[in-house]
Order: C-alpha cells, then sequence, then structure tokens
C-alpha cells in the first residue's frame, strides 16, 4: 500500500490548537508508548500478558478516552470480548487509556507514518474527523457494513448516529458511545413555580427563569455554558428536517470551510431567542461545578449530556424528585431534538490484514446489544443498536429508571440532518463560541456576538486549511 504521509505541519498545528484552547493531555504520550502489541496497559487490569504471547493470538491494541466510571465499562465491555468472542476466533484486546481527545498521540504517530506506535482501533469524536478523514491508514467502515457476512449493519444502529459518523453517505466509522444534549430540570421547584412540565421552547424557558428563582432557594433557574456542542445542536434542531452549522452539511457531503448557519438565517435565530434567556437576570452562563450545583438545588435547570444522569442520579441522591427531557426548542415549529453526540469507533490499517478483519470482529462486538447493554443501565450513553429496546433486560432497566429512554427516544424521534460538525480547528471554534457567548451574557450585543462567533470561527477555519490545504 502507498502510504500518504500526514505532514509533520498537521500534527504541530494540531497540537498547538490544543494547547492554545488550554486542552491538557498529560497522559497520552506516555500510554502511547506502550501500546504496541506485546505490551500491555498497567492502568487496566482487563490485559492478560500470558494471551498476548500466544503467537497464534491476533492481537490488537484498543485507544479509547473514556475515564472514571465510564472506563469500568469500557474494561467490562473489553473483558467479555476476550473471554468469549475473542477466545472463540483468537483475538485479544488490549485497552488502553488516552486523555480525551485522544488525538495527540496519534497524529505524532501519523506524521512519521509510525505504525508500530498506533493502535488497531481508536475511540475518536466527530470534532476530531478532520484529523484522520484523509489519512490512507484508515479504514472506512463502508464495506463492514455493507458485508453480507457481517454480524452488524447500518440497519441494527441508529439512523442519526450512523449519519453523524458518515461522509458523502459512507461510514467512517461506527458509532460507539453515543448521547443527547438534554435539559435537566429540578421537578420540585418547577412545580413549587406552578409548573407542571419543563419548558417546549427557549421563550417558554425564558419566562419560567425567574419564578424559578422566586418561588426557591436556587440561585439561578437555568445553568448551561453555550460551547460549539450546544451551539451545534441549536443550529442543528431548527426547520422542519434540521439545520447544518457548517457549509457542506457540516463537513458530510465535502470539508466544512465556513458556517452555514451565518447564511441561513438559523444563527441569528438561536440569538436572538437566547437573548430573552439572558434578560431573564435567573442564567448563569458559565461552567463551574455543574453537576453538583444542580444535584444540590443552586441551579434548577441544567443542559449537559445524557451521558451524565448517571453521575447526577448519584449526586442528587433523594434529595429532590428531576428529570430530563428534549432541550427547548428554537422556535415551536422546529423539528426539536438532538444530534447524536459522543465517539465511534476507527479502524487503522497497520500492514495486517488479519489485524483489521479482527478489528471488525471487535467493532461488532462493542455494537452488539450485549456490549450496548452495559452503557443502557450504567451511565445515560445511549445504546447505538436498535435491537436492544426489545430485549427484556433493557425494558427493566427502562421501567427502573425512565431517564435512561429519554436520550433514546430524542435521537430515533431526530433527523438524519441533524448532525454533529466535523469542524477543522475544532478546539479554536469551541473557545471563539465559548468566548462570544459568555460576552453576549455580561451584555455584549446580538450584532457583536453574532460577528465575533461568524468572523472568529471562519478565521480560524481559513487558517487551518492554510496549513493543511484540501487535495
Amino acid at each position: 500500500m502507498k502510504n500518504k504521509i500526514i505532514t509533520v505541519f498537521l500534527a504541530i498545528f494540531m497540537i498547538l490548537s490544543f494547547v492554545a484552547c488550554g486542552t491538557t493531555n498529560n497522559t497520552a504520550n506516555n500510554t502511547a508508548n506502550n501500546a504496541t502489541d506485546n505490551t500491555t496497559d498497567n492502568t487496566n487490569d482487563i490485559n492478560d500478558t500470558k494471551d498476548i504471547e500466544n503467537s497464534s493470538v491476533v492481537n490488537l491494541t484498543f485507544w479509547h478516552s473514556m475515564d472514571g466510571s465510564y472506563l469500568d465499562i469500557v474494561n467490562e465491555q473489553v473483558k467479555t470480548f476476550n473471554e468469549t468472542v475473542g477466545k472463540e476466533k483468537g483475538i485479544f484486546v488490549t485497552a488502553v487509556f488516552n486523555d480525551w481527545p485522544g488525538t495527540e498521540s496519534l497524529t505524532t504517530a501519523m506524521a512519521n507514518d509510525d505504525i508500530k506506535n498506533m493502535p488497531d482501533v481508536i475511540q475518536l469524536y466527530n470534532e476530531s474527523v478532520s484529523v484522520v478523514r484523509n489519512y490512507d491508514r484508515l479504514v472506512w467502515a463502508e464495506d463492514y457494513l455493507n458485508d453480507a457476512s457481517s454480524e452488524i449493519t447500518k440497519d441494527d444502529l441508529l439512523a442519526n448516529a450512523v449519519a453523524s459518523f458518515a461522509i458523502d453517505g459512507k461510514s467512517i466509522a461506527v458509532p460507539y458511545n453515543v448521547s443527547a444534549l438534554l435539559l435537566y430540570y429540578n421537578k420540585t421547584i418547577l412545580e413549587a413555580a406552578g409548573y407542571s412540565a419543563p419548558p417546549a421552547t427557549i421563550a417558554e424557558m425564558a419566562d419560567m427563569l425567574p419564578e424559578l428563582t422566586e418561588y426557591s432557594e436556587a440561585e439561578y433557574g437555568l445553568n448551561v455554558c453555550i460551547q460549539q456542542f450546544e451551539l451545534n445542536n441549536y443550529i442543528a434542531t431548527q426547520g422542519s428536517t434540521g439545520s447544518y452549522f457548517g457549509n457542506n452539511e457540516s463537513g458530510h457531503n465535502g470539508y466544512m470551510t465556513a458556517l452555514a448557519c451565518a447564511d441561513d438565517g438559523t444563527l441569528m435565530n438561536f440569538l436572538n431567542e437566547w437573548k430573552k434567556v439572558i434578560d431573564s437576570d435567573s442564567y448563569k452562563a458559565v461552567k463551574d461545578s455543574y453537576n453538583e450545583e444542580f444535584a444540590t438545588g443552586i441551579n434548577a435547570m441544567l443542559m449537559t449530556s445524557s451521558s451524565r444522569i448517571k453521575s447526577i442520579e448519584e449526586l442528587v441522591d433523594g434529595k429532590f424528585e428531576w428529570d430530563v427531557a428534549p432541550i427547548p426548542k428554537v422556535s415551536a415549529d422546529d423539528i426539536g431534538g438532538a444530534y447524536a453526540s459522543g465517539g465511534g469507533l476507527f479502524m487503522l490499517d497497520r500492514d495486517d490484514d488479519a489485524k483489521i478483519k479482527a478489528s471488525w470482529e471487535f467493532i461488532q462486538y462493542m455494537v452488539s446489544t450485549e456490549a450496548q447493554m452495559k452503557w443502557a443501565g450504567g451511565t445515560g450513553y445511549v445504546p447505538v443498536n436498535v435491537n436492544i429496546v426489545e430485549k427484556d433486560e433493557y425494558k427493566s432497566i427502562i421501567e427502573n429508571n425512565s431517564k435512561f429512554s429519554v436520550a433514546y427516544e430524542v435521537l430515533v424521534g431526530s433527523s438524519i440532518n441533524e448532525v454533529g460538525a466535523f469542524c477543522p480547528a475544532s478546539d479554536n471554534i469551541d473557545t471563539i463560541v465559548k468566548e462570544a457567548m459568555v460576552a453576549f451574557a455580561g451584555g455584549a450585543l446580538v450584532d457583536n456576538t453574532y460577528n465575533a462567533i461568524v468572523d472568529g470561527c471562519n478565521n480560524a477555519m481559513d487558517d487551518y486549511y492554510r496549513v493543511n490545504p484540501i487535495e
């Protein structure tokens, strides 16, 4: 195979981009240096050296960036694979933790075509797709999902989750740990203020916020820091079929080079409505200990990923009634919902066809109903395998805690046009959006906020493509 060597400039640009936006990655280089086929990851107890040393076994390295309680679930999934499917088919997977977003060590290896220090499978988020989409060693999932011999096909997976990891209609990866942006609300506080349901639109929410603090000890009615993730959702959920944050279908049909939301009116629509939230004087626009602040009643409502449901449940610990709901729409006529955020599983070609075949076996297991059931009951991540809803175990999980089903229902009801943007320089864009929205909450005018976002993001993309020209 003729390998396309990614330039050192790409790696340098990405690393500098991370540093400039305050992103830290203290362990990625250390774990990457220990990620070769003959090395175990000392941070996990799932790896057995005697299996790795068996020459008849195909050994795979899997990089991921799940920590805390999520790490325990990943370890359990990998361990079960090794003991079942892996044992049957002669495959052993070594899981290696890399700090989020998991790309720094990969870009370093890509720049030097250092296949020894690459993984076979890597979990990446859609904001990192620009890093790998043109890499010759990337093995696209499309052919495998369409293969008649595969146990997992696109029909088995959430449609908009598949769309969130597709370019020109072809799957670059398989969705794995998927979540949705949700509204978390304190039912006890809402009921005290006379509300029996969460707000359906931003305008309704803005009207509600002052009363939530008036009739409770909450300091704020709502806490959410609008960054790229939140803004992308509020753009994607507008219109009757969804809208795109960036041009070329947010980078899913060609390259994203500019903000589409600046031209179609969706950005201004959102800002005009969000101004009502700011004017309520009951909105906290920065992210401190937002899980804990919601759990202690400081903030009556919170917007964050569905993956936080289990964590917040443990923090609230029965102190009050709470629930989750779709985020309020910009306009009552909008489709609403959310895009499928989270990570996908990507395969890399390390000049070994047996490893690629084994990697696909591993990925199929990780999105199987068995493996996805562990997300369904343990976090708030959405099971990507649609067949899971027919399983008695899933029905029991939902019966015991209906919150876990909300994000799934939101994504099932969302359009395949509602996707996360494949943003180049995503960390820079995230910072630009955050700083503009914090300034907006502090008194900046709508027009100034609009210009700060549009000009800042478009300039960041122009700078990126000067260093990494489109081929």
